[in-house]
């Protein structure tokens, strides 16, 4: 029999000193003593493709075959899946509907002889090939039912989930939410420890790391419709980007991994049907490339082609139906591009139905706030279905025009960036800009090799470090090196970037959308940059415009108050982060109001801080005790804070650390609120740790 350790055993994750950003359950890795065993188990009686033989030639035993070769790394060994195929052949069960079929009486048999850990779920992803523990796909049946009938219209500025029993709650109270309640500092590292009481409760979670419960639910009808017995399905929004799916599988699982491409009922949705052991690199392109299908598509693919399906049931929410519309063609030629900003305009006052209106004024919208012409047009605007499609193209066009060439990680790296960076592309030099003489690091190596282009996030996540940008430009413009921007955290409302850089991208789920409840990217390309044109041909090329139309038409409404919004936070945060320095209780905050160049700063300094308690022993009494909503994400019209370290960088704490940034520090997203009503609750968590 399987002990329960070596169930968790599956939970360990991972090789690489560098993890992407967090939401999912991990642990620490395996010894390496361990590994070693584990692989070296794996060279014994090759079978067909390089497998291990298996006493049993049944369809089980070969998908566990795979488990044992794509998994060795974890300890999953030929000895632990021959124990688990004598187990099903005990039971009888051959085929994934035996397992959806199988009594609870069964389960219990299973739990009692301490083979599933005491969940249904686990034991279905040994089945489908291995237990993937970077991802949660099983979230919809792990998780509670997405009931939100009773909350849709709870104000999160006013009425935040911060109590211990909001565990799991969507942020916002919406089934398309991209953040999740958790508001307890022993919630996060229960989340990030596995801990099955903290997993259950999440409704859903960050959609990159966490498969929503309406594209899993895509992704069983894709497998019924086309996979065979150990084979899974993803799904994906266009051909090309299957095709680039599978040429990541085939990068990291090998070529000869038999893949297949099939177009879901001509929806323009494709699925990928891959080896289920392959798994965990479909996941890793899903995670690192962002090239994701948005859980309003699912959604609307399974009211149409799956209504009849038990397994499809929705919560009952107003969405747009973009199918029987459409505006005059000369309707958008009458809008002036100031009232594209404005939302006071008759345009705020007209619900817009046809999305490819939409995503034109979302482009006037952004190349304005970016400060329009010279550098700044709406045709060089590129919309993406999330901010890391966005980073990925902008780094893949760089690639184009140096292809092999290192780039620059300038700044403490999120992580998914610098994996496509280090995974996908030829690699990266990893340069901290809190080094004094990280300009001069930068100058040597672009003195010595040609570099492919330096990524950075303007401020730094989390310190909101703001190097000088005008120093780094005319280096790089110099050297004939691209610049690349994120500049999610500060706003293209309050930083003047494109003018200093060849390409800004950005997370267009916070701030521009606000509500947290859309997931979008874009990239826009500085028509004055030496590399414009090379940029916009290599773009032009690859583009795909894969932002599904209900997203357009939520964006492109939400994001009408865009700039008043950010005027509000930068009016909010300010007053906020000087309460917080003066603070006996506090230690340090990160702000980046150091920079006041009017050529780079025009509005403000954005609304995203970071602060650590000078008895960093209270941290978790004083999150605990702060009354506005905490999980993940950041930009939402309500205030929102997490322990980012935690969260980010669980399994590197140390080496976090040893970059200056605290595992006890808490980072705020700032939103609506009143500054004063802010400061009191702030000051009301200091209360209850001092008395």
């Amino acid at each position: 029999m399987i002990p329960p350790r070596c169930i968790r055993k599956l939970l360990r994750s991972g090789n690489a000193p560098l993890r992407r950003r967090s939401m999912r359950p991990h642990a620490a890795l395996l010894s390496s003593q361990a590994m070693a065993e584990a692989k070296a188990e794996t060279e014994e009686e090759k079978g067909p493709m390089g497998l291990p033989k298996f006493e049993s030639d049944s369809s089980v035993g070969r998908v566990l075959a795979s488990v044992v070769k794509d998994r060795a790394d974890l300890g999953f060994t030929k000895t632990n899946a021959g124990q688990i195929e004598e187990m099903m052949k005990k039971h009888n069960i051959r085929t994934l509907d035996e397992v959806e079929a199988m009594s609870q009486r069964k389960w219990e048999e299973l739990d009692e002889a301490g083979l599933v850990a005491g969940t249904e779920t686990l034991f279905k992803n040994i089945l489908y090939g291995g237990f993937f523990p970077e991802y949660a796909t099983e979230i919809a049946s792990r998780g509670r039912a997405l009931d939100f009938d009773s909350r849709l219209e709870r104000n999160l500025i006013t009425d935040p989930f911060y109590t211990p029993d909001a565990l799991g709650e969507p942020l916002p109270s919406s089934p398309h939410a991209c953040s999740v309640s958790m508001p307890e500092w022993k919630h996060i590292v229960g989340y990030e420890e596995g801990d099955t009481n903290v997993w259950d409760a999440l409704a859903l979670g960050y959609p990159r790391f966490v498969v929503h419960p309406y594209i899993a639910k895509l992704f069983r009808a894709c497998e019924r419709e086309f996979a065979k017995f150990g084979e899974s399905c993803f799904a994906f929004p266009s051909k090309k980007i299957a095709s680039r799916a599978c040429d990541y599988i085939k990068h990291k699982n090998g070529p000869s991994t038999p893949l297949r491409i099939e177009q879901y009922r001509n929806t323009g949705i494709y699925a990928v049907v891959f080896p289920s052991g392959a798994r965990h690199a479909v996941l890793k392109f899903w995670q690192h490339f962002g090239f994701v299908v948005s859980s309003r598509w699912a959604e609307a693919v399974l009211r149409e082609h799956c209504s009849d399906d038990p397994d499809a049931e929705f919560p009952q929410v107003n969405t747009c139906d973009v199918r029987n519309h459409t505006l005059p063609p000369a309707f958008l030629e009458t809008i002036e591009r100031s009232e594209v900003l404005n939302s006071s305009s008759s345009i705020a006052s007209k619900k817009l139905s046809c999305h490819n209106e939409a995503k034109h004024i979302i482009k006037h919208r952004l190349a304005d706030a970016s400060g329009g012409a010279p550098h700044a047009h709406a045709e060089d605007v590129y919309l993406y279905p999330s901010g890391m499609a966005a980073i990925s193209s902008g780094y893949l066009a760089a690639q184009s025009v140096f292809p092999g060439c290192k780039s620059v990680q300038l700044g403490f790296p999120y992580l998914d960036v610098y994996k496509i960076q280090t995974v996908w592309g030829p690699g990266a030099h990893f340069i901290s800009d809190l080094d004094p003489d990280w300009l001069k690091q930068i100058q040597q190596l672009a003195s010595e090799d040609q570099l492919s282009s330096v990524v950075m996030e303007y401020p730094g996540n989390p310190l909101l470090q703001v190097p000088d940008l005008k120093a780094l430009s005319s280096l790089l413009r110099e050297k004939g090196v691209p610049l690349i921007i994120d500049d999610t955290i500060g706003s293209s409302v309050n930083f003047n970037l494109l003018e200093h850089c060849d390409v800004v991208v950005t997370s267009l789920t916070k701030w521009f959308n606000g509500t947290g409840d859309v997931m979008a990217g874009s990239m826009t390309l500085n028509r004055d940059s030496a590399f414009y044109d090379r940029f916009k041909k290599f773009t032009e090329s690859e583009y795909e415009c894969m932002m599904y139309a209900e997203d357009a038409i939520a964006l492109e409404m939400n994001s009408r108050t865009y700039v008043e919004r950010m005027a509000k936070v930068n009016t909010t945060t300010k007053p906020l982060v000087e309460y917080l320095r003066q603070s006996p209780h506090v230690g340090q905050v990160w702000y980046p109001d150091s920079v006041t160049d009017p050529q780079i700063v025009r509005k403000g300094h954005s609304g995203l801080f970071s602060f650590v308690l000078k008895d960093t022993e209270k941290s978790a009494e004083f999150y605990k005790n702060l009354k506005i909503c905490k999980g993940p994400s950041l930009g939402t019209n309500f205030t929102l804070a997490c322990p980012y370290t935690l969260l980010a960088h669980y399994d590197e704490l140390d080496w976090a650390e040893g970059l200056g940034i605290s595992r006890h520090l808490i980072r705020v997203s700032v939103g609506q609120e009143e500054p004063e009503d802010l400061i009191e609750r702030f000051d009301n968590a200091f209360k209850s740790i001092h008395t």
